[in-house]
């Protein structure tokens, strides 16, 4: 019986075929290097444990008070504390527990890119002087 072809790497321009699509191994190790960089993995294990003893000690969303299920880092971003050289960003002091619904609103309103951050984008250059 015929096998199916391999399916070359999803980067744009890269000859190479992988196994099972996605990228090739060259491609994924470099990915994996980027994503080192920018801080790792959010997801860990670790973050996982953390995660869930804060939501055990903190079990209310502290906007609306309904059950939280969201450890939030706030007011800076995970990304941002470890731009500025924090030393834990994980650490209780810098999370606030959410539920899913004001945690998603809360990012939209908030966090650079998606639909709110193009309306206060429109709303600012309404605001500005025309010279």
């Amino acid at each position: 019986m015929p096998r199916r072809p391999r399916p070359p790497c999803s980067i744009p321009g890269c000859p190479e075929l992988t196994a099972r699509g996605g990228r090739c191994a060259a491609h994924q190790r470099e990915a994996d290097k980027d994503r080192a960089s920018r801080g790792g993995a959010v997801y860990t294990t670790r973050w996982q444990r953390i995660r869930k003893a804060y939501l055990y000690a903190n079990p209310w969303c502290v906007l609306c008070g309904r059950e939280a299920n969201v450890a939030d880092h706030f007011p800076l971003s995970r990304r941002e504390l470890i731009a500025r050289g924090e030393s834990n960003p994980d650490a209780p002091k810098h999370l606030r527990p959410l539920c899913t619904s004001c945690h998603n609103r809360e990012t939209a309103q908030r966090q650079p890119g998606g639909w709110a951050a193009e309306a206060r984008s429109r709303r600012e250059a309404s605001e500005r002087p025309p010279f």
